[in-house]
């Protein structure tokens, strides 16, 4: 099977569509429409003095519609929720064009945009494949001040999970599959690639996983401290996906370093840690959103606290701006242009990872 073939593959146990019937009865389907990129009425001015009153009880609203003037460039949640109203303008104006942007590994349309505008989508992996390509160049470019650290994409934790289970039929048996192998190296993902070798050149890397076929989380996995940290916006406490990870990411870790450094590497599962959050995605549909916003905030050391069901709008907008900023920056356009998909002419070699 050929590496497009298998990542198609990987795919199908993706969130590929957002709308599952039956499965979360707070869901809903997205519908076609001109005016996805329109406000929901909970972030618009009061009109009465009912709403004005219970408004007062809430934290000040950062964004509002094309009529209302926007607000919020003073809060200390701008860079995570804030879009500057000239820049609302911009996404209206390019939303009225209907025009398809390619943005990393996702094309930018106006599914991909509604499905983040609605109250009541699950994001995909598309969306988030995009976002963590925007993260992934932003630290290349030195946009973000951040060093050594890795972006890994929606596909990548599938691989693990595929990979765990050979891992669990039998460690002496288990071979690795080439293409983590390609990921510890910095060769994958395609877009952005950064040839950094884990824990030579990186430190540590974020990963987002869809789990329990309903649930977005993400994990920031630290070669250093040998540490897995857990967000997860439900609170919950064990992850049996996690485990996969905590097993494999120091045998991926060892092969690579085999590669270069001349040193034998003990094996041990890495440590399990859950950031305590509570009282987030009543709505249940925010999942994907925490996940981005949680990566964000770790990654720029703030507190994750500061996104939370009260501005998980405007966070959502947010992610949209820098979507739409993204495809449209001439520099990473550039890049873009020079992409080039890794190309698996015969079955790679499986790596045998020995137990010490």
């Amino acid at each position: 099977m050929g590496t497009q073939e298998f990542l198609e593959s990987c795919m199908k146990n993706l969130p590929l569509d957002t709308f599952v019937k039956g499965l979360n009865p707070s869901q809903a389907k997205v519908e076609d429409s001109l005016d996805w990129l329109e406000l929901p009425k909970s972030l618009k001015k009061p009109t009465d003095s009912l709403e004005l009153q219970k408004s007062l009880k809430k934290p000040a609203v950062r964004l509002d519609d094309r009529d209302i003037e926007l607000d919020g460039e003073n809060f200390p949640d701008r860079c995570l929720v804030f879009v500057h109203p000239t820049d609302f303008k911009k996404m209206q104006d390019w939303q009225d064009t209907r025009t398809a942007i390619q943005i990393g590994p996702s094309m930018l349309d106006g599914d991909l945009a509604g499905r983040i505008m609605s109250a009541s989508s699950w994001l995909k992996n598309y969306e988030i494949d995009a976002i963590m390509y925007v993260f992934r160049e932003r630290t290349t470019l030195k946009r973000w001040n951040v060093d050594r650290v890795a972006f890994m994409i929606c596909v990548f934790s599938d691989f693990i999970s595929k990979d765990y289970q050979n891992f669990c039929k039998g460690i002496k048996k288990y071979t690795m599959d080439p293409l983590l192998l390609q990921y510890g190296k910095g060769e994958l993902p395609s877009h952005g690639k950064t040839q950094m070798l884990w824990n030579v050149d990186v430190d540590r890397m974020y990963v987002p996983v869809w789990v329990n076929c309903n649930h977005w989380i993400a994990l920031c996995i630290s070669f250093v401290t040998r540490n897995i940290q857990v967000f997860d916006c439900g609170g919950k406490k064990k992850i049996k996906e996690v485990e996969a990870f905590a097993q494999l990411i120091p045998r991926i870790v060892k092969a690579v370093q085999s590669l270069t450094i001349q040193k034998h590497f003990h094996i041990t599962p890495y440590n399990v840690s859950y950031v305590p959050m509570s009282g987030l995605n009543r709505l249940q549909c925010h999942c994907g959103v925490y996940t981005i916003k949680h990566i964000e905030c770790h990654v720029l050391g703030l507190d994750i606290s500061m996104v939370n069901d009260e501005n998980i709008w405007g966070a959502r907008i947010k992610i949209m701006w820098d979507l739409w900023e993204a495809a449209n920056d001439l520099e990473l356009i550039e890049r873009m242009s020079k992409y080039e998909p890794i190309k698996c002419s015969k079955p790679a070699e499986y790596v045998e990872i020995d137990d010490l």
